[in-house]
């Protein structure tokens, strides 16, 4: 009997865009703005919830992308040590229309589908027939939360 050892690659989290300071300042300004307003209708948690956002959105823009290991293999996805075993996943899709990516849904509460970039065809082709064996394939699409990601380049 062959070992199983599975499909395993890095991927990086997102391509990085060089931001300018003007965007910094204009992000800050905005918030400032915002949360302004928020404290003016007199709700000022909702204006923590603001400052606290912003100052996020610049620390996760200005730190760049990560590198994640990925390995599906026949105990599940493992994405950086968290290991999403296969009855934990619903479906998955690969998805082509641009660079392909991989949609995973899971039954986790922080994290209900993963986006996994493929990077190549040939690795897609090869992930697709891998987990067709231990997942039920689904078409989907990715959660809003990944396209307002996208936009702000993080």
């Amino acid at each position: 009997m062959a070992e199983d050892n599975g499909i395993s690659w890095h991927v990086e989290t997102h391509e990085h865009k060089e931001r300018g300071t003007d965007w910094y300042w204009g992000l800050g300004l905005l918030a400032l703005a915002a949360a302004g307003f928020a404290i003016f209708f007199g709700n000022i948690l909702f204006a923590v919830i603001i400052t606290l956002g912003a100052s996020s959105l610049g620390v996760l823009v200005a730190r760049g992308p990560r590198e994640h290991q990925i390995t599906i293999g026949p105990k599940g996805l493992n994405l950086d040590g968290t290991l999403y075993r296969w009855g934990a996943i619903d479906s998955f899709w690969i998805e082509e229309k641009r660079d392909p990516h991989l949609l995973v849904t899971t039954q986790g509460v922080l994290h209900p589908q993963l986006v996994i970039p493929l990077t190549d065809p040939t690795r897609a082709r090869n992930v697709r027939e891998y987990m067709r064996h231990h997942a039920r394939e689904h078409e989907q699409e990715p959660h809003l939360g990944h396209h307002v990601a996208e936009l702000f380049g993080v």
